[in-house]
């Protein structure tokens, strides 16, 4: 097994405790929870984990331009002008949708990090691929040696950040003598699935991985996820078999779509918020813990088990729900 490099930026690891006044509201199971929100200041937020591998890569291979992409308010091209300042590189965020007419919340913080924005319409980020490895093509005649980073960092070098949380979780597992029945995350890409899926089978995890699909569906997000395995097994010479036996994919609470959020998924936040004090993000740690509330409610997670949230962070996205979320 070839461990790869990766940069020290983030906090790691990150904390592990129980929400004992939720759990105890909801009735359910007890809930802990992993703060992956709390990896470190502007770049906080579990993209961090991925980008510290992806980025590293690209600085050995002499890369001085990242190249990525992502929703408006993607947390993702935030951490990503970010680190890229932070190693002296220039970064391209590709952007779904239109230039808005007042910035706030990440894309602000794009434009403050100087990032070079390129704004695609839904139809052209269809083709996200093709069109980063395009602008790629643009910048190395002009000189330049750009690196392109995947959509959410779901590439190889960026699973590793979440095989070595599953290593983390391992750890905490025995610090709090406890074992995890579940691991509840919310997936968009699939790298952080991919990643907990190997990282179980390298640290013995036993518990199942839940992904809720923040977007798409199980049927798009299954086989996306075994190439992710695929690749990282066969580029690191992991001592594991890919298997996605012990992956649920939790379908079913998408809601109104991408980055849109009802009444209901923002209760939920509020809820959690004003009783364990735990801000999570309407885009995806939102839906997901909406998904384990009703999962509660219809007595699919019984009491008496121990589940482990994995907060994947994203506060810096809260700006743009906030007439929603004032009146809760």
């Amino acid at each position: 097994m070839t461990r790869p490099r990766r940069l020290d930026i983030a906090q790691l690891p990150t904390k592990v405790r129980p929400l004992d006044r939720i759990s105890e509201r909801w009735g359910g199971p007890r809930i802990w929870i992993k703060h992956d929100d709390d990896t470190g200041g502007l770049i906080t937020g579990n993209k961090i984990r991925k980008l510290q591998y992806a980025v590293a890569d690209a600085v050995d291979r002499g890369a001085d331009t990242l190249i990525t992409c992502g929703g408006i308010q993607s947390n993702h091209c935030r951490a990503t002008a970010a680190i890229a300042r932070q190693v002296g590189m220039e970064v391209v965020l590709c952007l779904r949708g239109e230039a808005p007419e007042h910035l706030e919340g990440n894309v602000l913080l794009d434009h403050v990090l100087g990032a070079q924005i390129r704004w695609w319409t839904p139809e052209q980020y269809q083709e996200h691929d093709a069109g980063m490895e395009a602008i790629a093509d643009e910048l190395r005649a002009a000189g330049k040696s750009p690196y392109v980073i995947a959509e959410g960092c779901s590439m190889a070098p960026g699973v590793w950040g979440y095989i070595e949380a599953a290593e983390e979780i391992a750890a905490a597992q025995r610090e709090h003598e406890v074992s995890f029945d579940a691991i509840v995350h919310a997936v968009g890409s699939g790298g952080t699935s991919a990643g907990l899926v190997l990282g179980a089978h390298l640290h013995g995890l036993s518990g199942k991985i839940q992904a809720v699909c923040a977007c798409d569906d199980a049927a798009y997000f299954r086989p996306l996820i075994t190439r992710l395995c695929r690749e990282t097994v066969e580029r690191y010479d992991l001592p594991v078999r890919v298997d996605l036996s012990t992956l649920e994919l939790v379908e079913g609470f998408v809601g109104r779509g991408y980055g849109l959020s009802r009444p209901e998924e923002l209760a939920v936040l509020v809820e959690l918020a004003r009783t364990e004090g735990v801000v999570l993000d309407p885009v995806y740690s939102g839906k997901a813990m909406f998904a384990l509330r009703s999962e509660i409610e219809t007595g699919q997670v019984r009491s008496g088990q121990n589940v482990l949230f994995v907060h994947t962070g994203g506060i810096f996205g809260l700006a743009p729900h906030a007439r929603g979320l004032a009146q809760l």
